[in-house]
């Protein structure tokens, strides 16, 4: 299923999705930078980056180098931000936790979190990154190391154990996606958030033991030239809370307990069926895949103001709604109606241009365009320093 085809699934089922109200401009909080490949891993992603770094552009590659760089030194950032769960507070898996207790091991979920795509199409559904989580999980990969991974490497297998354990959320939404679409019920909303609430905070919690384990298990398959990534990483993540700590042990039977995870979320969400062993669900092998293009709404957020964006040597472009802003000051500009993905605008001297809607910056080759497109002259280097 492509983004394009949810708009076919809420056109025959809408009763499935449940819009949540974001404020428009809630990303002004954050600098919000598009991940081009969380998968990736290895050396050659430090030393192609070094020679041609825009200046004055964050990117994801070049944010990693710069925090690379800080991690191996003394100044390291180990406050982990808070203010994102009183955005996006949810009951759903993967809704951000508030890190507060400070004398505990964190959950990945207070390091980074997933909003789906039945309360946030189509604007912010995704995975979000918090960089200050990265940033402190890589640190401690360092320490439970003995200081064998470098600080480039240990950046990346942080952000990919990260990514991994959102992503098997959103496979379990896919999970609940074809239910819904066999049974005609509103499932990922009401059984789904059931069961998982009910067993949140202990450890029969099984989808934050299953996403640990997949996360730990994808790392492990991806990097090979650390062995000491493996106790590294299980150290970590049998110092988790209940259910997040159970994620070593469950990758030992992977299979095993994602059927019995699928039997109980089917048994809350359709009672009036008949249970079954759980290795009835060896005959849907393709259950949990992904349906939708998830690669592609990987992003870090960095709130402003904190100490690592106070660091950073490359500073972000404009996200869309302070874009709309600024131009609204200059030429006039006015909304003349919504698309899809974007929102098209005129200025005062009639000449028009779409301007995208996420959180994320504009990128520089379509903030040219725009400027081109309005007629605005000197340049993006003059419109930054304007």
């Amino acid at each position: 299923m492509s983004n394009a085809r949810i708009d076919s699934l809420k056109d025959h089922m809408p009763e499935v999705f449940q819009n949540r109200d974001v404020l428009p401009d809630w990303n002004e909080h954050f600098d919000v930078i598009p991940i081009d490949n969380a998968e990736s891993f290895g050396d050659q992603i430090f030393t192609s980056h070094t020679n041609d770094m825009p200046g004055g552009v964050l990117t994801s590659s070049n944010l990693e180098i710069d925090a690379a760089a800080l991690l191996d030194s003394e100044d390291v950032f180990p406050d982990l931000p808070n203010v994102v769960g009183q955005i996006f507070s949810g009951t759903h898996a993967g809704a951000p936790t508030p890190f507060t207790d400070k004398t505990k091991t964190p959950s990945p979920d207070c390091l980074a979190f997933y909003l789906p795509f039945h309360y946030y199409y189509p604007d912010w559904w995704g995975i979000y990154l918090l960089f200050d989580g990265v940033v402190w999980l890589a640190k401690q990969i360092q320490i439970h190391s003995a200081g064998k991974i470098g600080g480039p490497f240990a950046i990346q297998a942080a952000r990919l154990f990260l990514y991994r354990h959102e992503s098997f959320h959103h496979k379990t939404e896919c999970f609940a996606t074809r239910l819904e679409t066999s049974h005609r019920k509103a499932l990922f909303k009401a059984g789904f958030e059931r069961y998982y609430q009910s067993t949140l905070g202990t450890d029969d919690c099984l989808e934050e033991a299953l996403a640990n384990a997949y996360a730990y298990d994808e790392v492990l398959k991806k990097i090979t030239a650390f062995p000491e990534l493996e106790p590294a990483l299980a150290d970590y993540i049998k110092a988790s809370p209940p259910g997040y700590r159970k994620g070593v042990d469950v990758s030992l039977d992977f299979h095993s307990t994602r059927n019995e995870f699928a039997e109980e979320n089917q048994r809350i969400c359709n009672p009036s069926l008949p249970p079954k062993s759980p290795d009835v669900w060896d005959f849907g092998t393709h259950m949990f895949d992904g349906i939708t293009n998830i690669k592609s709404r990987v992003n870090y957020i960095i709130p402003r103001g904190s100490r690592l964006a106070s660091r950073l040597r490359f500073k972000p472009l404009l996200p869309p709604n302070k874009l709309v802003k600024k131009l609204r000051e200059m030429v006039g500009l006015e909304l003349v109606r919504h698309g899809g993905n974007h929102d098209v605008y005129r200025s005062a001297a009639g000449k028009q241009t779409a301007i995208p809607r996420h959180p994320k910056d504009i990128t520089t080759g379509t903030l040219r365009n725009i400027l081109r497109e309005l007629g605005i002259p000197g340049g993006l280097a003059e419109f930054q320093r304007s």
